[in-house]
């Protein structure tokens, strides 16, 4: 009874825990016009000093007063036709996408990708051509852009960051995997069920591929817990389960380089220790999609993340011994 009673309590505060690191990770607050023209301005190095602005709806006490009269004086703004900027409107990605190809867009690329929502005569279409083929952005697996869904303030950080990447580079993100042909990963994850029945195979054990030379857009909350919750795949993420004895085998990856995390089904972390963040898939897969994965892959659930590499006709293991659960 008594182990009962304590594993149900640590499922209780584990649940409360996890809720609340989801809730200060996801950072759910939607951005809006203002910020992002504070952030650009930022980038572009424009005087932020508060001063009176042309718009009747920025007066000079507004925080980003500065960037947004600097932004107009650059031209990479002009407000609406009633004299307004609407600095509090929320923030969409066909927003951000000519904001930031006003600000950059002599040095960032033009590109051709079709999208199903983005015709070519959308104010936008040529600001988002840019950031596809500069790498700061992409579309979704069913062929669309989303141009006018909103942006939380990570998504916003997400698009700065990698702007500013692109800027230092002239290039976009880098492959990587520079090899060819086609090799295979497996391993065996295992878990300690008790003392008498001994190692199991961590049956239903999540094992996530990320290759290095993706480039992944801004999900939605929602359609990053479809993912998790296997109701769909993500372009560009292979994912498997273990099976009856533990064992898991990708055949057939692409030569290259690969971040792989092993996410345990039969075993929980204790949330009493310090959860590390894995900065390069942080970047790879972007801040907002990455502190979702976190949450619920990782801060629950023993876990291991490996850095690997796939060449031609070779055979990779990565395994895990995850032990005895911590409750």
């Amino acid at each position: 009874m008594k182990k009962v009673l304590y594993s149900l309590f640590f499922a209780l505060i584990l649940s409360i825990f996890s809720f609340n690191a989801f809730e200060a990770k996801a950072s759910d607050k939607l951005s809006n016009r203002a910020e992002a023209i504070v952030e650009i301005g930022k980038l572009l190095g424009l005087d932020g000093t508060q001063k009176e602005t042309q718009f009747k709806d920025v007066p000079k006490s507004h925080y980003a007063s500065g960037y947004i009269q600097s932004a107009v004086d650059k031209g990479i703004i002009s407000g609406y036709p009633d004299g307004t900027f609407k600095p509090s409107q929320e923030l969409t990605r066909a927003h951000v996408a000519i904001f930031i190809s006003r600000a950059f867009g002599s040095k960032l690329p033009t590109g051709n990708q079709a999208f199903k929502d983005v015709k070519k005569g959308d104010s936008a279409y040529s600001a988002i051509q840019q950031l596809v083929a500069a790498g700061i952005t992409a579309g979704y697996p069913d062929g669309t852009f989303k141009p006018n869904d909103k942006l939380t303030q990570a998504h916003l950080k997400t698009f700065i960051s990698r702007t500013d990447s692109y800027l230092k580079t002239g290039k976009k993100p880098t492959t990587n995997n520079t090899s060819k042909g086609n090799g295979t990963l497996k391993g065996t994850v295992i878990w300690k069920y008790n003392d008498f029945i001994g190692t199991k195979g961590d049956t239903g054990a999540v094992i996530y591929l990320f290759p290095t030379n993706a480039t992944y857009p801004s999900y939605t909350k929602q359609q990053l817990f479809d993912w998790l919750e296997k109701k769909n795949e993500l372009k560009d993420v292979y994912r498997t389960l273990a099976d009856a004895n533990g064992n898991y085998t990708f055949n057939n990856l692409p030569a290259g380089k690969y971040i792989a995390v092993i996410s345990s089904k039969n075993t929980h972390r204790n949330v009493l220790e310090t959860l590390n963040s894995h900065n390069q898939l942080k970047t790879l897969f972007g801040e907002f999609n990455y502190s979702i994965f976190e949450a619920n892959a990782m801060t629950i659930f023993k876990h291991q993340i490996r850095e690997i590499e796939i060449s031609d006709k070779s055979t990779v293991d990565f395994s895990a011994d995850f032990g005895y659960t911590a409750w």
